[in-house]
């Protein structure tokens, strides 16, 4: 789940997305052995090779400011008193996911950036504004030294196959 709250509409929230597939499910709290560099990117495109998967998308509403701080991401927010609420579900097919127009596109082109969105969704907290800046320096160090240009995808069309 996310550590920051957002503006969730005229709401606070937190997002998670939990695993709902049969076949995602039955990863979690697998042991993955010696992890390296490269270990998470290479077990996820192994998995898309052949499967896909679902997750639900949930948002955790801020039901009071006192328990619920958005200034302190350190502060789990308690799902007793607010549980998750299913909004979403994400499929995403089986797929080539890091052939090399997608590395490319994904390692040199891409950047992320939790402030690249509607102000419907925009981050909160103290934690949240001191990293708009190291995001957009991060990207601009990456794109010089990358020499691509910065492009952020209108839509899924965008994305190589």
């Amino acid at each position: 789940h996310s550590m920051a709250a957002i503006r969730f509409g005229d709401y606070i929230a937190k997002i998670s997305a939990a695993p709902l597939s049969d076949n995602v499910r039955a990863l979690t709290g697998k042991d993955v052995g010696a992890v390296e560099d490269a270990t998470m990117r290479d077990l996820v495109v192994e998995h898309f090779r052949e499967q896909g998967a679902e997750y639900q998308l949930r948002a955790q509403l801020c039901a009071d400011l006192d328990k619920m701080p958005v200034e302190d991401a350190a502060v789990l927010w308690s799902e007793e008193l607010s549980p998750h609420q299913p909004i979403a579900t994400l499929r995403i097919p089986p797929q080539d996911a890091y052939s090399p127009a997608r590395r490319v596109y994904g390692d040199d082109v891409l950047s992320f950036n939790p402030w690249h969105g509607i102000r419907e969704h925009q981050p909160l907290g103290s934690i949240m504004r001191v990293r708009i800046a190291a995001y957009e320096r991060s990207a601009r160090y990456r794109h010089e030294m990358n020499a691509q240009p910065r492009v952020e995808p209108a839509s899924i069309d965008a994305i190589p196959d």
